[in-house]
């Protein structure tokens, strides 16, 4: 396919409006996308409708400052989507395309450049053809910094029973989802030692159109208590499907949890359409690592954290930019 040179390349940010376009858009990239940069159609759909979304509630116009769209002649070239608003950006291609990813780039280093941010991509350290890119205007690889964890849906074992006591179930057919959700906020925050209320972004990915309540997989004890949780996403059209997150209260580690509701995601991904499953992670041995190569996993992919040192002297790649 032939495009225009990169400079008529048009920007504009993401809205209500356009989309359902960037949506298209990340599901006709995968699973190419997801095996780059570990972005598939749900973890989208996540950025849009998940904490994201209480973000947005009190500061509007949030996700047209943080997600770009990039058009070549009238089709989506890439889409750039700075996850959380911070440093960390991501550069969507439906392949891969070095002119896009170098004009995008450039554009990149502006925008933090002006925000007063740093700069930094996750990429697999298998893709070469970005690691050129990068080289060229001045980036930094790091150390590794995670795992991509593939799971082949049609060659996994049906999900293993647990131990009498905790009962694995879904949001499926579940009343008062509010409650549950306290009970999930709070397993989450103990797993993580974290304290903030996730009850606002689990009732906002409701309005996701692609949540399915089946693949909200969590176990409770006999009083009722959340004691291990995971969310898995699904995108029929593709087959690409994500778990995330995967967490067990520290109190009922070790019991199998953790791997009951993970398989029990797997199977209601496969039923729904989904061929593949992804599952993020810290590098081995971090907590969890032991649990996702114990699920038996086709493939394990190692990333890269690349930075951009804004206090550097400009470099001479095509994807410099003067200060400002």
């Amino acid at each position: 396919m032939t495009y225009d040179p990169p400079m008529d390349m048009r920007e504009e940010p993401l809205t209500d409006d356009t989309l359902d376009e960037v949506v298209a858009f990340f599901r006709r990239s995968n699973p190419f996308a997801q095996k780059a940069l570990g972005w598939d159609t749900g973890r989208f759909m996540d950025f849009r409708w998940a904490n994201n979304a209480v973000r947005a509630a009190d500061d509007p116009g949030w996700f047209g400052r943080y997600c770009r769209i990039f058009r070549g002649r009238d089709d989506i070239r890439a889409v750039t989507v700075a996850e959380d608003g911070g440093d960390a950006e991501v550069v969507v291609t439906p392949g891969e395309d070095p002119v896009a990813v170098d004009y995008v780039l450039a554009r990149l280093v502006e925008v933090h450049r002006e925000r007063g941010a740093g700069l930094e991509f996750q990429v697999s350290a298998a893709e070469e053809w970005l690691r050129g890119i990068f080289v060229a205007a001045g980036m930094t690889e790091e150390k590794m910094t995670g795992c991509e964890w593939e799971y082949d849906l049609a060659g996994l074992p049906e999900p293993a029973s647990v131990a009498a006591g905790p009962t694995i179930e879904t949001l499926e057919g579940v009343g008062d989802r509010a409650a549950v959700y306290v009970g999930i906020s709070d397993c989450f925050a103990a797993a993580f030692n974290g304290e903030a209320d996730g009850v606002p972004a689990l009732l906002s990915l409701e309005q996701n159109p692609m949540f399915r309540p089946e693949l909200s997989v969590f176990a409770r004890n006999p009083g009722g208590t959340v004691v291990a949780y995971c969310r898995g996403t699904v995108d029929p059209g593709n087959g690409v499907c994500g778990v995330d997150p995967v967490c067990t209260h520290p109190g009922f580690q070790r019991l199998g949890l953790g791997r009951a509701v993970v398989q029990r995601c797997f199977a209601n991904q496969r039923a729904l359409g989904g061929r593949f499953s992804y599952i993020g992670s810290l590098p081995e041995p971090a907590p969890g690592t032991f649990l996702y190569r114990s699920l038996g996993p086709k493939s394990r992919t190692v990333a890269s954290t690349w930075t951009y040192h804004f206090a550097q002297a400009p470099h001479s790649g095509s994807a410099d930019v003067p200060p400002g």
